[in-house]
């Protein structure tokens, strides 16, 4: 009984995580918007390829789950609740690309004039003089 206690406990953490993901790209909505971010984040050579490669892997992940034949539960099986697995798989990628767009988000702004140079002393001479 204490198992069953734990293993429902990690299971609904888990969906609690992958919720407050979504609930913070403002429920997919924006997610259309971030998705024409994805050509820049892709390009920048600021963003680690650590978190290119984490993108470009959710996305393919997701992709191939909806593509493929193979669900954690079976809509064949379970009906329609067959297809929480696949809403479960895309609320989760909608989180993670909207975390890793949000950074580049802000190292973009922390960095957008970054050829200005600051605190430089300097004066206009005429020509004439």
């Amino acid at each position: 009984m204490e198992l069953l206690k734990r293993v429902i406990d990690i299971i609904l953490d888990t969906l609690k995580k992958i919720l407050v993901r979504f609930k913070n790209a403002k429920f997919g909505l924006l997610f259309i918007f971030d998705l024409l971010k994805l050509p820049d984040f892709m390009t920048d050579k600021r963003i680690n390829i650590i978190n290119k490669v984490k993108v470009v892997s959710v996305l393919v992940f997701t992709v191939s789950y909806f593509v493929s034949g193979i669900d954690i539960i079976p809509e064949m099986i379970a009906g329609v609740f067959g297809f929480i697995d696949d809403a479960i798989v895309l609320i989760w990628s909608i989180g993670i690309v909207n975390e890793e767009i949000n950074k580049y988000r802000i190292i973009a702004k922390k960095e957008k004039h970054s050829n200005i140079i600051e605190n430089v002393e300097f004066s206009i001479k005429d020509e004439e003089e």
